[in-house]
């Protein structure tokens, strides 16, 4: 990997959500590696036997078919909300996971480059793993020292540094390209964004390098992130173009369209003179100058959930419309849901969490949107019936008592708050009804809220921005996380409702 001596080649890696990505820095260019065969993500998923032997992406898949309990998908959410995985009965730690599928993508990249990189950066998921897990998993993998990144850096990296022609790219992508932005660049800027050139890239242009044949490495573009098709030089065997002298215009022509003008200017002034006056007021149209329609933007269609800041809507575009309240009861607010998107990919189960004490939480998922629901009394359960103790009292009546039952997860709880992350909301279909959704612009939500819309930088260190969305004074009914605070930063996040 080191094509040339003075240009160190750099490997990042980035464990998502529901892929992962890798790309090489090297030569002066940056390309993404083909982790999953013949395309650029290789699925998080895992397999783990009964003897305790793991297979990742793939393999995994293909053991699957043999051994099905054996198979754990969504494997970086049950790391974000358990901090374990558990299948064949054993229960693999943060640390172990990370470890398996850090090494198996480290290999992997080292047979596609047919070599190894001197430096490699790791992206850690937002709200995942701490650092000193990951670099622990490193050791354990045998993939060497590390350099961990925020996620949020490095798409916000990805968003300041990129170049324009790379910005329509997958998001899923923007993780791991960011990561080696980063490395270049440093942070993404926070004010007013500059004109980029390819000198402010990478000074001179370096000579593209031959494709290897696929699926060794997946070129993003035409050649690399930064490499714009060259344009082809003049062959000096080519005639030299023919340069006409432009045609004026004949004197008499002239003539002739001036006196038609002031004909016509005439016979104006005359018709208006002509218009019998009236004491009667008149009523006057203007005709539009011009005949081209006004410019029209399409909107994009409400999918059949749609997120609020007082809950969810179903249907908000028909007449069947409902309305899911925050604060409402489990069961209901679950079965709407599900009716209408199927049943939910992860879901936790009543369990403590921390940032609520004396409470019990459950996770329910349904691709990027996630139900939190609380039950603020885990003690509680529906009343019991009197039981008689037998015998009777001295005017013979018989005696009860109540025995209190034990508490039942769940009863009484309600819905708590709905969390939006992961896919564009184009790909989705979950937004507000103005159109806000995960990947739209802070220029977007400016422009559909301009009322009630603030962003701010909470770290300096960090150029992530934290908003609140609050268009009718209800206290900052949505939040949410952004890239940058820029007008070009993007929407990573989305939640509404109190959890605790």
């Amino acid at each position: 990997m080191t094509d040339v001596p003075s240009a160190p080649s750099i490997l990042a890696l980035h464990l998502g959500l529901l892929e992962a990505h890798a790309a090489v820095d090297r030569a002066g260019r940056i390309d993404l590696v083909a982790l999953g065969g013949d395309r650029a993500g290789m699925p998080m998923v895992l397999h783990v036997s009964t003897r305790g032997d793991v297979a990742v992406g793939e393999d995994a898949i293909r053991r699957a078919v043999d051994d099905p309990d054996g198979f754990v998908d969504d494997v970086m959410g049950r790391l974000l909300d358990d901090g374990v995985v558990e299948a064949s009965g054993r229960t693999l730690t943060a640390e172990a996971v990370l470890a398996h599928l850090m090494a198996q993508s480290y290999a992997a990249c080292l047979r596609i480059l047919d070599g190894a990189p001197e430096q490699v950066v790791v992206v850690r998921a937002a709200g995942g793993p701490d650092e000193a897990t990951y670099e622990a998993a490193a050791g354990r993998g045998l993939v060497g020292d590390i350099r961990v990144l925020d996620e949020t850096r490095a798409r916000s990296a990805f968003s300041g540094h990129a170049p324009p022609a790379t910005r329509g790219m997958e998001p899923e992508h923007t993780g791991v390209l960011g990561a080696l932005l980063w490395l270049r660049h440093g942070d993404a800027p926070t004010g007013p964004k500059p004109i980029v050139t390819r000198e402010d890239i990478e000074g001179s242009a370096p000579e593209p390098l031959r494709q290897p044949s696929a699926p060794s490495v997946v070129s993003v573009g035409p050649r690399s992130v930064f490499d714009a098709p060259p344009s082809k030089p003049p062959d000096p065997s080519d005639p030299a173009p023919v340069r006409h002298r432009p045609r004026r215009t004949p004197v008499p022509l002239l003539v002739f369209l001036l006196i038609v003008v002031l004909a016509v200017l005439g016979y104006q002034r005359f018709l208006a003179d002509e218009v019998p006056t009236t004491t009667e007021a008149t009523t006057t149209t203007e005709v539009p100058t011009t005949t081209e329609p006004p410019p029209t933007t399409t909107r994009p269609p409400l999918g059949p959930v749609s997120i609020s800041g007082q809950g969810l809507l179903l249907f908000a575009a028909s007449d069947d419309s409902t309305f899911l309240e925050l604060g409402g009861p489990v069961d209901t607010t679950l079965d709407a849901v599900s009716a209408v998107l199927g049943d939910p990919d992860r879901d936790s189960g009543w369990v403590s969490d921390p940032s609520c004490a004396g409470s019990s939480v459950r996770r329910v998922g349904f691709g990027s949107l996630e139900l939190v629901l609380v039950d603020r009394d885990p003690t509680d359960a529906p009343p019991a019936e009197d039981v008689p103790e037998g015998g009777d009292t001295a005017e013979g009546a018989e005696t009860t008592t109540t025995v209190a039952p034990p508490g039942e997860p769940g009863f009484g709880a309600e819905f708590g708050r709905w969390f939006l992350s992961g896919a564009d909301s184009v790909d989705s279909g979950f937004w507000t009804l103005e159109r806000i959704g995960v990947g739209s612009t802070v220029a977007d939500v400016r422009l559909a809220y301009p009322d009630g819309f603030s962003v701010v930088q909470t770290d300096q260190a960090d150029p992530a921005g934290f908003f609140d969305l609050d268009p009718v004074g209800l206290a900052g009914p949505i939040s949410g996380a952004t890239s940058n605070t820029t007008d070009e930063g993007r929407v990573l996040q989305l939640w509404a409702g109190s959890a605790c």
